[in-house]
């Protein structure tokens, strides 16, 4: 089931995506480097913005959200649990999130994703986003991560 996040969610996200952090050797630190995801259905949509989860048997495996800037939209917290890669989930995901900033006005969209995370960047590039920069973040983890953008013009 895919609908908007909850409060009850919450604890839901955050072992998804501690589980796909592990994968890669890291570490979830909602406090330090991902304070959105105290209440992420709360903190998007105090902006405008939305979070997502899709939900089987009560797990959530999968979620992303989409936060409203000014000028453009970022993408955030894309994770699909590997056991449910490669269903359409990440695609209907990434979908909703850009069909929400279009409605919001934004013509544009962004997103920042970890440089190992190649399967995620096949994805982002077709659905027609670009890769436009690079970064390093140290923090918790020290990673390194691609800037993606595309025009939200139909």
């Amino acid at each position: 089931m895919l609908r908007a996040a909850t409060p009850d969610d919450t604890p839901g996200i955050h072992a998804l995506i501690a589980g796909v952090f592990a994968d890669y050797g890291y570490v979830l630190d909602v406090e330090r480097e991902d304070p959105h995801l105290r209440d992420p259905g709360v903190y998007f949509r105090s902006n405008g913005g939305e979070a997502w989860v899709v939900e089987e048997e009560e797990v959530i495996v999968a979620c992303a959200a989409v936060a409203l800037h000014a000028q453009a939209a970022e993408l955030k917290s894309l994770y699909v649990s590997a056991t449910r890669r490669r269903r359409g989930w990440g695609r209907r995901l990434v979908q909703m999130a850009m069909e929400h900033a279009r409605r919001a006005g934004r013509a544009s969209m962004f997103l920042w994703s970890d440089t190992r995370f190649a399967e995620a960047h096949r994805l982002y590039e077709s659905l027609g986003f670009r890769r436009t920069g690079e970064r390093n973040t140290v923090c918790t983890n020290t990673f390194s991560e691609y800037r993606f953008e595309r025009s939200l013009a139909v």
